[in-house]
């Protein structure tokens, strides 16, 4: 736990934590509601929408305060993007207070986990189709078209996978000073 952290326990979803986790997209990213557990989602699509409201917004020097309900009224959009935009803003007011980013699995660490999940395999020649594979361009790519052709150790994979996603959201949580309670 990192040092001058609260202890907090917290009631989330931990399958979708790893989800969020494992999510490798660069167009959005991932919060944790350190008050509620609740996972958010902010795409740079909103992030974009959310600064050019903040722009358009009424500066200090007008003497008006903005409110960003105000701002989403005078917009033509659907509910759903109003209430990404609420929601983006709400994660820009409180980060680092009640929200903080949910890192992404590294493609490091990934490359080991395949790594340490070659050494596993009993059958010879997967073991080396598999060194193979991840051996030059596009590895994670070519180490699932090599285990397609191998349907038990694909779903072994699979599982090992997971068990490491896994692994590392409870590593993430305990260095945040957060504790799952469980239902």
């Amino acid at each position: 736990m990192k040092e001058g952290k609260t202890p907090r326990k917290l009631k989330i979803d931990i399958e979708e934590l790893i989800s969020a986790m494992d999510d490798a997209s660069y167009e959005h990213s991932y919060y944790l509601d350190l008050e509620t557990g609740r996972i958010l989602l902010v795409t740079d699509e909103t992030r974009s929408q959310l600064e050019e409201i903040y722009e358009a917004a009424p500066n200090e020097e007008s003497g008006e305060e903005f409110d960003l309900e105000s701002s989403l009224e005078r917009l033509d959009l659907p509910d759903w993007q109003k209430d990404a935009l609420r929601e983006a803003d709400e994660v820009e007011e409180g980060f680092g207070d009640r929200y903080i980013s949910i890192p992404q699995v590294d493609s490091n660490e990934a490359y080991s986990d395949m790594e340490e999940f070659i050494v596993t395999v009993t059958n010879e020649r997967l073991q080396a189709r598999l060194w193979q594979a991840i051996d030059g361009r596009r590895p994670f790519r070519r180490f699932k078209d090599v285990l397609a052709d191998y349907p038990n150790e694909r779903e072994q994979w699979f599982r090992f996978e997971d068990d490491r996603i896994r692994q590392r959201v409870l590593e993430w949580l305990e260095d945040e000073g957060i504790e799952l309670i469980q239902e």
